[in-house]
């Protein structure tokens, strides 16, 4: 079997079995909550998340929850914190290089007592370390215009300040595409750029099998390929050119120095809200993501107007926290409330799947907090529009 076939090989058996998504849903939960021993928490992990496919193996301890085991371990080092410099220096004994570990001879291998358990992390990142790594890129003042009015729109650079949206602007380049063109494969494990639409459309699609499905539909101001650069996975999905496109482009180091932590803990955030909203409990872990990326937090005080029934819709709500009443004006001028929703509900769908006005109006009961999506983005959004369509008329706001 030649190199090529065996790579196609373990890609196809990657494809069936779903690990990519897998590995992504493991490394993102390990970052999140950071364990004090990531092993124990992969195998509690495991066990909550996937009862049925993990039933045959033989509990040999009593199982505990992820949370449970993270606050175990956030109690335990808070007994017995050491220094920084005592643990450099313990690091430093532990760890062997890859010759000493050969040349240790098979009975110094026995399991021994140790000072303190090993642990696998994350790629710390030094900003000592990255900043003289920075690559600049000398750019018109239209374009650095442009590239300012695009992250504006964007969820990833939301969040920043002036000196890091002027690091984003000094490290992107410019990449074009004619139509046609694979511009991120599905599986490759090379992914180390991260690109923001200047112009064109790039369609995202998920090989399920022998199945390719569209999942998004990205235009000027979206971005993608931020996936392989947070969890070093490989690319989980296909992004192909739909005409000529134009992308800002960030490479690895700059996209880690800039975005890497504030953008994992959003949407981790996000998409743990996302898991427990029973609309999207057959997504998976792509389109959970993708929708997490999407969306933005608002919050409004009791008795507040959220969207009030005849105006034009451009958003889609979820209730993050709290409750809402929805009324609506009888024929007689009365006011009749129609429904309630609480958190984990949503509303103003159909305005943008029908682009009729509002049907009601829906006031805030109590302090509430909102994820919304806006009309373009909410239209590029295939797999959420697919589950709306097919719920329409539930509520009806």
């Amino acid at each position: 079997m030649t190199s090529k076939e065996v790579k196609t090989e373990l890609r196809e058996y990657l494809d069936e079995k779903k690990l990519n998504s897998l590995f992504v849903t493991i490394v993102e939960a390990i970052l999140t909550k950071k364990p004090q021993c990531p092993i124990d928490f992969m195998v509690n992990f495991l066990l909550d998340k996937y009862p049925n496919e993990t039933s045959s193996i033989e509990k040999r301890f009593v199982k505990e929850t992820p949370m449970s085991l993270v606050m175990a371990a956030s109690n335990k080092d808070e007994e017995e914190e050491l220094s920084e410099s005592e643990e450099e220096e313990e690091e430093e004994e532990e760890v062997l290089s890859v010759e000493e570990e050969r040349s240790v001879s098979k009975e110094s291998r026995n399991p021994r007592p140790k000072k303190r358990r090993e642990s696998i992390c994350a790629e710390k990142l030094s900003d000592d370390k990255y900043d003289s790594d920075l690559k600049v890129i000398e750019k018109s003042e239209s374009e650095m215009s442009r590239i300012s009015e695009i992250c504006m729109k964007n969820m990833f650079f939301s969040h920043l300040d002036e000196q890091q949206m002027k690091t984003i602007q000094d490290t992107m380049f410019l990449i074009e595409h004619a139509d046609g063109d694979v511009i991120i494969r599905q599986g490759d494990e090379d992914g180390d750029k991260f690109y923001c639409i200047d112009s064109g459309v790039v369609d995202i699609f998920i090989n399920d099998g022998e199945e390719r499905k569209l999942v998004k539909t990205c235009q000027a101001g979206d971005s993608f390929g931020e996936l392989a650069l947070l969890y070093g996975a490989p690319r989980a999905a296909s992004c192909i050119a739909s005409g000529d496109v134009r992308l800002w482009t960030l490479d690895r180091i700059s996209f880690k120095r800039v975005l890497m932590k504030t953008t994992i803990d959003v949407r981790t955030v996000n998409k743990s809200f996302l898991e427990m909203v029973p609309l999207f409990s057959n997504l998976d872990e792509y389109e959970l993501l993708t929708i997490s990326d999407a969306l933005h937090e608002e919050s409004f005080e009791d008795s507040q107007a959220v969207l009030t029934e005849g105006e034009a819709g451009d958003k889609f709500y979820l209730i993050k926290e709290g409750n809402v009443v929805c009324t609506k004006r009888q024929r007689d001028g009365s006011i009749k409330e129609v429904k309630r929703l609480t958190t984990g509900e949503y509303f103003g769908e159909l305005a943008l799947l029908t682009d009729k006005p509002r049907q009601a109006t829906v006031t805030a009961e109590g302090s509430l907090t909102v994820l919304w999506i806006n009309r373009e983005t909410f239209n590029n959004l295939v797999c959420i529009k697919e589950l709306l369509v097919r719920n329409m008329g539930t509520y009806n706001i």
